[in-house]
């Protein structure tokens, strides 16, 4: 495993609990999320961006070499 999937494992507790302050802060009124929420959000959010990447890169392909 590669050194900075092993820092973000190991700092996957920190930033559970600063998302799920931050969203507190922000949201009030809605109750805490869990970590599955969290899980779930951040699957989402990674999802998204690979596909915007992959939009992206399908549109820009390589000039032959």
């Amino acid at each position: 495993m590669n050194g900075l999937i092993t820092t973000i494992i190991q700092q996957l507790p920190s930033i559970f609990d600063f998302i799920r302050q931050e969203h507190a802060q922000q949201h009030p009124g809605e109750p805490p999320l869990t970590d599955d929420d969290v899980k779930a959000a951040l699957a989402a959010a990674v999802a998204s961006s690979i596909a915007k990447d992959d939009q992206w890169l399908a549109a820009h392909p390589e000039p032959p070499a």
